[in-house]
């Protein structure tokens, strides 16, 4: 279609030539130069021009043309060795989910070889050694990527987490502030710079990095969670006040907590022992009550179970539980520390029936068995001692009765208000199996305590 429009084209002009000569039959003179003339026709002379303009537009468009060919050539080119590159990576992406790691990190390594200038390929590289531990490396490899994209927040905040690795706080915190200087309202780095403040001790700096986070959470399902985080640092300043023996101080600071938010529990543990530290035991024991019933915590157990004792009242320690048990009879972890309550106090028969109730009802840890194995060896009766301690030798693969945390797992052996690993405020809580078959409610024996 293109040639044959460009013929009749062609045939057209010739015609059109054709008719001008006929009309312009005369001739003209026409000068080359100086000495050299031309008789020619006027027609011949218009078709001539004609037929140069042409030419000089084919020579143009031919020039266009070729280049044209040649950029495609070599984004041709261009685009096969991206894509390899592109299959690559993917491949050492592959590598590194199935754990090959040596391989993942050879073939990242060649890539940057061959692409000094591949971004992603440097953090994924330096982001395999760090999982290796091997942070100095990392590092090394993160500073050459910072002369592809200085600006890279990805890269920036890699370099933080890998210089914390080498507890390099200084160097982290610098690079933190570069982030805020551009963006001041940037909550993630905000929140590694409260981290890295607490790993240092530095509660004064975190606190104050705390509450730009807060001011600059907008979103309400995250607010609340950061205003949490802040009321715990509060009630880490209370604390510090009351180990200094400035006990009206932080009592006015945890209910300054307590008011903000009521479902802070540690600040309720604390606000208890301040209590009693300053002799209000009555006012302590209504304080632990009143938290027990919002979130049943052990540790609040723990807290009035001490108390009563410390009071020399051991029989409302008892009334407590037993109160408490007619409202819960399949609650494992009340039951649990009664039993423990009745062998600290040689109420050594009722123990054990407690004991053997959450043994048939299939509560089993090893903790339970070394209970009922003190309290058939204070009552006399070694042989079914040693077989509960068998028994809780039996069970040993189940974890034992410990604090543990709501949001990463850790464990502990006794309450904590913060945890140490996830930085998280009143998460630890303590969970023992639950009853296989329903628990009746059953009647309390009323065995004399032994003081």
């Amino acid at each position: 279609m293109f040639s044959r429009t460009h013929f009749i084209l062609f045939i057209f002009v010739l015609m059109v030539f054709g008719y001008l000569f006929y009309l312009n039959p005369e001739q003209v003179e026409f000068t080359l130069w100086e000495d050299r003339r031309l008789v020619i026709s006027p027609a011949l002379i218009a078709f001539g021009a004609f037929i140069i303009g042409a030419f000089f537009v084919f020579l143009v468009t031919l020039f266009v043309d070729a280049r044209r060919a040649f950029q495609l050539w070599r984004s041709s080119k261009t685009d096969r060795k991206e894509g390899k590159i592109r299959e690559r990576y993917s491949d050492a992406l592959e590598e590194m989910l199935k754990g090959n790691i040596p391989h993942a990190k050879e073939v990242l390594a060649k890539i940057i070889e061959n692409r000094p200038n591949h971004l992603a390929a440097h953090i994924s590289l330096a982001n395999l050694y760090s999982l290796e531990g091997k942070f100095s490396e990392a590092i090394e490899i993160l500073t050459k990527a910072k002369a592809i994209d200085p600006e890279s927040l990805e890269l920036l905040f890699d370099l933080v987490k890998n210089n914390v690795g080498l507890k390099r706080y200084t160097v982290a915190l610098e690079i933190l502030e570069k982030i805020l200087d551009r963006d001041p309202s940037n909550r993630e780095a905000l929140r590694k710079k409260r981290d890295i403040h607490i790993l240092s001790g530095n509660w004064d700096e975190a606190y104050q990095t705390q509450k730009r986070v807060v001011k600059h959470t907008k979103e309400k399902e995250y607010l609340q969670a950061e205003k949490r985080f802040l009321s715990g640092m509060e009630y880490k300043f209370a604390e510090e006040l009351a180990q200094k023996g400035e006990f009206k101080d932080a009592e006015k600071a945890l209910r300054e907590v307590l008011k903000e938010d009521p479902t802070f529990f540690p600040a309720h543990v604390s606000l208890g022992d301040v209590l009693q530290r300053q002799g209000s035991f009555e006012e302590a024991g209504q304080t632990w009550k009143k938290a027990l019933e919002s979130s049943w915590n052990p540790v609040f157990l723990e807290r009035l179970e001490s108390l009563y004792l410390s009071m020399a009242n051991p029989q409302k320690a008892l009334d407590l539980y037993r109160n408490y048990m007619r409202q819960r009879p399949e609650d494992s972890v009340l039951r649990f520390f009664f039993s423990r309550l009745l062998i600290r106090l040689e109420m050594v028969d009722e123990a054990i029936e407690q004991l053997r109730d959450l043994e048939i009802a299939g509560v089993l840890f090893p903790e339970l068995f070394v209970l009922l194995g003190q309290a058939y060896h204070r009552r006399g009766d070694f042989a079914s001692s040693m077989e509960a301690y068998e028994k809780a030798l039996d069970t040993r693969k189940v974890p034992l009765p410990a604090y543990q945390c709501s949001s990463c797992g850790r464990t502990q052996p006794g309450w904590s208000g913060f945890c140490e690993a996830c930085h998280s405020w009143g998460t630890y809580s303590m969970h023992l199996p639950e009853f296989s078959q329903k628990m009746p409610v059953i009647p309390f024996y009323q065995y004399t305590a032994r003081i």
